[in-house]
């Protein structure tokens, strides 16, 4: 019985090491991975917050068009020009403002 528990041990004992050089391994692997994965970490809360907050995003593709040549001044002189050139931003922006604004519709009760 003795000579099974000391087998059990020096077994044990192996086992404790080779976890011991696997771990070693590993932290020098991800040691190498860890500024890629920090660059896809703040990818990903990019895409989170483009999905999160489409009507900011909207907003601020807007204002970046309008103010890209004459900055506010000519904001206020061209507004009408710019009305009519980006439409489409500025409606899309509108869209998603008013749904963010709003309370949600209670959905009908078909069933009586």
């Amino acid at each position: 019985m003795n000579n099974r528990l000391t087998q059990l041990a020096c077994r044990r004992l192996k086992l404790l090491n080779d976890i011991e050089a696997q771990r070693m391994d590993m932290a020098d692997i991800t040691r190498h991975l860890q500024k890629p994965l920090a660059v896809a970490d703040v990818g990903f809360r990019a895409v989170r917050l483009i999905y999160n907050h489409p009507a900011l995003v909207t907003g601020g593709v807007t204002a970046l068009l309008t103010l890209r040549r004459n900055g506010f001044v000519g904001l206020v002189q061209h507004g009408w020009r710019l009305l009519l050139l980006y439409p489409s931003a500025i409606f899309l922006g509108l869209k998603y403002l008013s749904s963010a604004t709003c309370a949600p519709r209670k959905e009908r009760d078909t069933e009586v």
